[in-house]
Formats: structure tokens, C-alpha cells, sequence
């Protein structure tokens, strides 16, 4: 169950990781994933329900936490898709070579 205090610490995270995405910082932002998925993964067996007034705040930091991701997407997937492109090319080309001789 996430907590009060881990929704902020998770929603700290992905306000960096906006940021890393904006400035291209793709080392950054795999490392602040990383930390945002260790963190979700100790959340997970907390054994407490939070209070109504604590649930209603998680709710509005998901939400926060929702709006940046999806920033961050508009920033990462472009630079993933060239990625792929890139890596795919590199293999038809590796293909081509070994068909037919290079």
C-alpha cells in the first residue's frame, strides 16, 4: 500500500525525471526509473490502509505523478523510437553483409 510520504518521495522522482527528459538526460532518467521502481516494489507489502484524508491526498499525488509521466513519455519515446531505428538498420545491415558477403 503506498503511503503518504512514499507518494511524495515517488511523485520528487518523477518531477526529476520530467526533467531529465526534457534535457535529454537518459542515463538520469533510467537511474531515477530505477529508483522509482525499487521504491514502488518496498511500498507494496505496507501493511496499513491509508486514512480517508490520506487516500484523498495519495489520490491527488497519482494524479501529479500521472500528468508526468505522460511528459515524460512525449520526451522519451521519440528519442526510443530513433533508437530503434537506429539498432534495426544496424541489424538489416549486418544481415545484408553476411548474405552477402562485406
Amino acid at each position: 500500500m503506498l503511503t503518504l510520504e512514499n507518494a511524495r518521495t515517488l511523485l520528487e522522482l518523477y518531477r526529476r525525471m520530467a526533467l531529465a527528459a526534457e534535457a535529454g538526460e537518459w542515463d538520469e532518467l533510467a537511474e531515477l526509473v530505477r529508483q522509482s521502481g525499487a521504491l514502488r516494489v518496498a511500498a507494496a507489502p505496507a501493511l496499513q490502509p491509508p486514512s480517508p484524508d490520506q487516500a484523498a491526498e495519495i489520490e491527488i499525488v497519482i494524479k501529479q505523478i500521472l500528468e508526468l509521466d505522460h511528459g515524460i513519455r512525449l520526451h522519451a519515446e521519440p528519442a526510443l523510437e530513433s533508437t530503434r531505428k537506429l539498432l534495426s538498420s544496424s541489424v538489416k545491415g549486418r544481415a545484408v553483409r553476411n548474405a552477402y558477403g562485406g
